[in-house]
């Protein structure tokens, strides 16, 4: 037959009914809510210091554990936390006169009322007796039996009535020992308390600690962050320095470039400035030889107009011998003719001896004057010749004086 347990509220507890827990299946502890309902035959309490899931309390090898499933405000084994806030603990096993709390006193601040942890004192029935096997003193969850709650006397009823001394000795023993259970009591409730502000430093702690390790997680990004964008500008970085450094050397090259232009242009600057002045001097050169070949042109058109003029003058003396001649030939030719008429012998011989001196007379003349006009055209086409030859000259002159201006010019 399986286990059960009951569940007996203790005082500075949450008020509840006594619980018959049977251990069938692993009892659930929690807060009551949705379909979990608060019954006499479960462990759902309708307290807000529980989780929904708080504890549970399970049979095995016929021996009762109980386990914190990881609750915010804990659970207790004779003021014992089982765990820390939000951890699961390791299986605990409780026996008959444990006392169990669920949870801790908390302060609602808002309705100024303290909510009340549940604490129950645990019985255990296997095979519907009550369980007396107890938990050893070395255990840390050890309870000494002055400080349970019932204290039982059992009388020998074989042994007869107690005497009167032995009853004031009793009572005696009863005084102190009520005496002591107030001083554990109030020791209890100091205990309670610091066990409260452990639980307490324990949740501050806790939360500290998940603050931390949130702090840290966030450090870690934040350098993780800061590793990143420093490595995004060391490359930046790189990548500007040798963009400058590139920068720098087309720089260098430029200046280079440029200073070689500049001494190419002042060099050729001198260049041209010579040429200018070569130029300068050839064309005053020219100028002159120009000057110069114009005064000789000039000068040779004046002696060949003087020639044609000459020439005019012997063209004209020409044309008036030959008139002359024609005149002299006239009457010569009549004679001539009438030679063949009848005129006497002796006037013909008189004719004849006249006409033969006077021919001889005229060809002598024109002998002279055929010689004079000979020589007078050999010197005028001499004269020609020499005219030509010094406008070929003149010519050829002012050619060679140009092409050699243009030349200078260009070069």
């Amino acid at each position: 037959m399986a286990a059960k347990i009951i569940l007996s509220a203790r005082q500075n507890s949450f008020k509840f009914s006594d619980r018959v827990l049977s251990l069938d299946d692993p009892a659930i502890i929690g807060r009551s809510g949705g379909q979990a309902h608060s019954a006499s035959d479960n462990a759902y309490f309708d307290s807000k210091v529980l989780s929904k899931s708080h504890a549970m309390l399970l049979c095995k090898d016929s021996r009762i554990y109980i386990v914190d499933t990881g609750s915010s405000n804990g659970t207790f084994v004779n003021n014992i936390r089982l765990s820390k806030a939000g951890k699961e603990s390791a299986p605990t096993e409780v026996f008959t006169g444990d006392i169990i709390k669920f949870g801790s006193e908390v302060e609602d601040k808002n309705k100024k009322v303290i909510q009340k942890p549940v604490v129950a004192k645990i019985t255990i029935f296997k095979e519907d007796r009550v369980e007396t096997r107890e938990r050893t003193p070395t255990s840390i969850l050890f309870r000494p039996s002055e400080s349970q709650e019932d204290v039982t006397m059992v009388g020998d009823v074989e042994q007869g009535a107690l005497s009167r001394e032995s009853m004031v000795l009793l009572k005696e023993k009863l005084l102190e020992m009520q005496r002591g259970m107030e001083f554990l009591t109030h020791k209890e409730n100091d205990y309670v308390e610091l066990q409260q502000l452990a639980e307490e430093e324990a949740e501050t702690i806790c939360e500290l600690e998940k603050e931390n390790y949130k702090l840290k997680h966030a450090l870690n990004n934040i350098d993780n962050k800061i590793a990143l964008e420093k490595s995004k500008y060391m490359k930046l970085a790189e990548y500007e320095a040798e963009t400058i450094c590139n920068l720098e050397k087309e720089n260098y090259k430029l200046i280079d470039s440029l200073n070689t232009a500049e001494e190419t242009i002042k060099k050729e600057r001198e260049k041209n400035k010579v040429l200018q002045e070569t130029s300068k001097t050839e064309k005053e050169i020219l100028e002159n030889s120009l000057h110069e070949a114009i005064a000789q042109i000039d000068q040779k058109n004046k002696a060949l107009d003087d020639v044609h003029h000459l020439l005019n003058e012997t063209r004209n003396n020409v044309l008036n011998l030959e008139k002359e001649n024609l005149n002299i030939n006239s009457p010569d030719l009549q004679l001539m003719e009438a030679a063949e008429s009848d005129y006497d012998l002796l006037v013909k011989a008189e004719l004849n001896t006249l006409t033969e001196s006077r021919r001889h007379s005229v060809a002598n003349q024109d002998d002279n004057e055929t010689d004079e006009a000979c020589a007078n055209d050999l010197n005028l086409e001499a004269n020609n010749n020499e005219i030509k030859a010094t406008k070929y000259d003149v010519t050829l002159l002012l050619i060679i004086a140009w092409i050699s201006f243009l030349v200078g010019y260009l070069i």
